[in-house]
């Protein structure tokens, strides 16, 4: 009987012990799902505020104030944010603040794509995202009329992180 009876313990020991591992796999999965990885993730960009923007192509002084937002018309997030990216086009024109696309592919691809998002910008740039110390999409810049770069946001937003878009706009 004692033979049964630690069959018996072992067997619930090793139950717990392969729940417990279901578990920390499903709270690491919802971790990685929720963005707690893409922390990690955006310390790898170093885009420093106050750093100048090169797109020679761009009349910074012209423009005023622009929102810059690096794209791939190959990037999930990219798209996935457009709903957002639409909205926030609309806040930019109530607020006089221009709206460049940057995107890698060539510009009539990049129009094509914004396009099919329903994503109208002033305009639209071809460059390496590396010309621009831009190491993943999306990445939205916000930029002074000295070519500046006032404020980034990197990746796909949460809504928190959104609304930190619009209230940097009216600074």
């Amino acid at each position: 009987m004692e033979n049964t009876s630690m069959e018996k313990t072992a067997k619930k020991v090793e139950v717990a012990a392969n729940v417990g591992i279901i578990i920390v796999v499903l709270l690491a999965v919802a971790f990685w799902a929720k963005g707690g990885l893409s922390r990690q993730a955006e310390s790898q960009h170093n885009i420093p505020i106050g750093s100048k923007l090169s797109l020679k192509t761009v009349n910074w002084q012209a423009n005023g104030k622009s929102m810059v937002f690096a794209l791939s018309t190959t990037c999930h997030f990219c798209t996935e944010s457009a709903s957002f990216y639409r909205e926030l086009v609309r806040e930019c024109q109530k607020q006089n603040v221009r709206t460049v696309a940057v995107l890698p592919q060539p510009v009539n691809e990049a129009r094509l794509y914004l396009d099919n998002e329903g994503v109208t910008v002033d305009e639209v740039v071809q460059s390496p995202l590396p010309d621009i110390q831009v190491a993943g999409t999306p990445t939205l810049l916000l930029v002074d009329q000295g070519a500046r770069i006032n404020a980034v946001w990197y990746g796909k937003l949460s809504e928190n992180r959104e609304k930190d878009v619009f209230a940097n706009l009216s600074r």
